[in-house]
């Protein structure tokens, strides 16, 4: 089934005539880790968030997915739903997704939120190592339930952090996801296959947040230097905070949000 037959799956809120805001999650997770976040936002802002392919319930779109395709459909969705550029938000590898669409299509957007993201691995081999960590990865998802798999998927270092209470919650939460299409998803947007956009950077000209949680020492590295290399991009490292801000610290990710939008978007 080729790209352009994808059939999103989307959670919209708010007035379409106002500013507008576009929602991407993380892997394995769906539109509906942004609902609290929506919620607080919807009666000034226009809130789309959706179903990545290999997510929840959007349909298609997997037999040849990678960034550029991807990037493609939501452009495509975002010029029928939002009468006005939006703002684009995005988590890990939803972070990623943003990244890659924002700055390949520039003028249909009118500002960037990317929270844990990483604009893309620089050096060859270290790409190609990842790529096969990440095939590693979806083979074990093909091949075990998927509470077998969160389980080991959460226990690595980046999660370390995490309370046992939190991460049960979690995978109980993440467990209907379809093993098949989360692996094809894993595959294709790989930080291994990802074309890194350090210097498509410095050319972005509009606003940008960048969120990471203090506790995450390499997402709070990779923020600071995507800042730095932005010309116009505003750093919030949320303290007690790791990979997951908008869920760890839900209040302290929405008021620096509203207040980013308030500030810069309205």
């Amino acid at each position: 089934m080729p790209s352009s037959t994808i059939q999103w799956h989307l959670s919209e809120r708010g007035d379409p005539g106002k500013s507008g805001i576009l929602f991407l999650h993380g892997f394995m997770g769906s539109s509906r880790i942004w609902a609290p976040v929506i919620d607080s936002l919807c009666e000034r802002y226009h809130c789309v968030a959706l179903d990545l392919p290999g997510h929840g319930a959007t349909t298609g779109g997997t037999d040849d997915l990678d960034f550029s395709n991807t990037a493609r459909q939501i452009v495509k969705l975002s010029i029928e739903k939002f009468p006005h550029p939006p703002v684009i938000c995005g988590y890990s590898m939803g972070g990623r997704i943003a990244l890659h669409t924002a700055l390949n299509y520039p003028d249909l957007f009118k500002g960037m939120v990317i929270e844990s993201a990483n604009p893309g691995i620089e050096i060859e081999h270290e790409r190609r190592k990842r790529f096969v960590s990440d095939r590693d990865w979806a083979d074990k998802l093909s091949q075990s339930s998927m509470k077998i798999f969160l389980t080991e998927w959460y226990g690595q270092s980046v999660f370390s952090y995490l309370p046992d209470d939190l991460i049960a919650r979690i995978i109980e939460k993440k467990s209907s996801g379809d093993p098949t299409k989360l692996a094809m998803a894993l595959i294709g947007y790989s930080q291994g296959l990802q074309k890194p956009l350090w210097r498509k950077l410095p050319l972005w000209k509009k606003p940008a947040l960048i969120i990471a949680g203090q506790v995450d020492k390499k997402y709070c590295d990779i923020a600071e230097r995507t800042v730095e290399m932005m010309l116009d991009a505003e750093l919030c490292l949320v303290p007690d905070a790791g990979h997951i801000v908008h869920l760890e610290k839900r209040d302290r990710f929405i008021a620096v949000l509203k207040s980013w939008l308030d500030n810069r978007i309205l």
